[in-house]
């Protein structure tokens, strides 16, 4: 009896486990995107009068975001809704379109199939409300100026020309994107003058936002259709937003004038006077002056500011601290970076900067001491060293024979802020450079005229600034072993740094060259001819 029981047992579980339901493995994926098999109207229709456009597919589609993907060119304030029908979409415009006029629709990847979403490619309606298409093309390519990499998803568009054309408000009347490659090409335009115009249009209202938008144009008007130039943008920040005091932050140790956006320096006049400690903070935006006894209840400033633009304004504060509640302030801690940076290892020979958040009233340049190999300690007073004009960036000019390691020996005590505090006793540690551990790389600045200055950079794959040159020819010694690229500045008011453009003063930005291949530096390795030609102005 037992064993009839344990046998229909097993056979119950045999048949339940026959019974599990497992997912089909199925075939191929369907890779195949939705074919477009009629449209009304058809494809370059001529005399369009309607206000409702269909399309037709071979199989079931969905929508996806075509209030973001469907680009309508040229620009038309006609809203529509959609309607999805199985294998077809329909659009219902509130409005006619424009008289005499060539429209290009392009769906972008906005219909896909229903099963697997393929998006339908190359999907574009054409169609005019005239006798004729329009056949006029502008076409080229996109890049950042500062990084030569294209950009991807820049809306490029045509602007009517005009005195007071202004693209903060103003809307292109035909526009298209780049593609991954930086290329774009708008179609099907009316051949006349236009201003060809790129904007980075983040959030997709196609209107410029200077304060974080790239842009890039065509200097002179171009004619669409006639020209069968493969226009070349470069794309740069310039914010032409007017500086603001944005904001005023006062407190019981400081007091901290807002701008509105980052300046490059400033002057500070004192009325009546009067003086604080100030300086302007890393971010460029916020100045801030110090509580430090003893002052008037309210100390007037005048300001002066120059920003990236090389614009200058002119600035009238009052500058009044918070009163003080309890009998001792809590202060902001003093800190500092350095250049070179932590850990990083130096020459024997080398400039050393010690950059703190606060000015400095005194420092004991006999207690701070570079240690050579622990061995030898020489003071800060045997180094040549200067302060800037806020006294909170230090410049040593240092030299050592250690074989392993040099440290700065910053005791407790040596550097005390206008705020009368100091630094924790430091110890900036940093070893000896081993030439044979790095590279050299050594080359020129071919077909330049003798008056051309530039700005030679090597960076690296970031395009972070690895060291800099003004002259040709240059050797960029004791560089790591990495990827590099090679970048001249074409310097035109020989400020040596690089320049923005200004549209509204039809001012192209400072010219930018690329090295063409990447270059691969090794260990113990010396590169030699890596030069770089500036092309001739045209």
């Amino acid at each position: 009896m037992l064993k009839t029981i344990v046998f229909a047992i097993l056979i119950l579980f045999f048949f339940e486990r026959c019974a599990q339901q497992v997912p089909p493995t199925g075939g191929k994926r369907d890779s195949i995107p939705p074919m477009l098999v009629e449209s009304n109207p058809m494809n370059k229709t001529l005399n369009f009068k309607g206000k409702k456009i269909e399309l037709f597919f071979d199989e079931y589609v969905v929508v996806d975001n075509i209030n973001q993907k469907l680009v309508i060119t040229p620009e038309s304030d006609n809203p529509y809704s959609y309607k999805q029908n199985g294998m077809s979409v329909l659009l219902s415009f509130k409005n006619q379109f424009k008289d005499s006029t060539t429209f290009t629709l392009n769906f972008g990847d906005a219909i896909k199939d229903f099963a697997e979403k393929n998006p339908a490619k190359n999907l574009k309606i054409v169609f005019s409300t005239g006798n004729s298409l329009d056949s006029g093309r502008v076409y080229g390519t996109l890049k950042d100026i500062r990084t030569n990499k294209p950009i991807f998803d820049a809306l490029v568009g045509l602007y009517n020309v005009s005195d007071t054309l202004n693209i903060a408000k103003q809307k292109p009347y035909y526009f298209s994107r780049t593609d991954s490659s930086g290329v774009f090409s708008i179609e099907n335009i009316q051949t006349r003058d236009y201003k060809l115009i790129a904007i980075d249009d983040k959030n997709r209202n196609m209107l410029f936002n200077a304060k974080d938008e790239r842009m890039g144009f065509w200097g002179k008007t171009i004619k669409a259709g006639t020209d069968s130039v493969a226009y070349q943008l470069n794309m740069f920040l310039s914010d032409n937003t007017p500086l603001k005091v944005q904001r005023t932050l006062p407190k019981v140790n400081n007091y901290a004038v807002v701008f509105s956006k980052p300046i490059e320096n400033v002057e500070v006049t004192f009325a009546n006077k009067d003086s604080l400690p100030y300086l302007l903070e890393p971010n460029g935006t916020n100045l801030k002056f110090f509580n430090v006894e003893p002052h008037p209840d309210t100390t007037l400033v005048k300001l002066k500011t120059l920003d990236s633009l090389g614009t200058t304004n002119e600035f009238e504060q009052k500058v009044a601290f918070q009163a003080q509640r309890g009998k001792q302030r809590q202060l902001d801690p003093l800190s500092f970076t350095t250049v070179p940076e932590a850990n990083k290892p130096l020459t024997n020979t080398f400039t050393y900067k010690l950059i703190l958040n606060k000015p400095v009233r005194t420092i004991d340049d006999q207690k701070i001491a570079l240690i050579s190999d622990s061995l030898t300690h020489e003071p800060l007073s045997a180094f040549k060293y200067s302060w800037n004009k806020n006294h909170n960036i230090l410049t040593i000019d240092a030299k050592s024979f250690a074989k392993d390691t040099v440290k700065w020996d910053i005791p407790k005590g040596s550097i005390i802020s206008v705020e009368g505090d100091t630094l924790p006793k430091t110890l900036l540690r940093h070893t000896i450079l081993k030439e044979e551990d790095y590279g050299v790389i050594h080359g020129r600045v071919t077909n330049a005229d003798t008056s051309v200055h530039f700005i030679i950079d090597l960076v690296d794959e970031q395009y972070k600034v690895v060291e800099t040159h003004y002259q040709s020819p240059y050797t960029f010694k004791n560089i790591p072993q990495g990827k590099y690229f090679l970048r001249v500045t074409i310097d035109k008011n020989r400020n040596r740094r690089w320049d923005t453009g200004q549209m509204d003063k039809d001012l192209q930005p400072e010219p930018v060259y690329y090295l063409p291949d990447k270059i691969l530096l090794k260990a113990n390795f010396e590169l030699n001819d890596i030069n770089i030609t500036i092309p001739e102005e045209k």
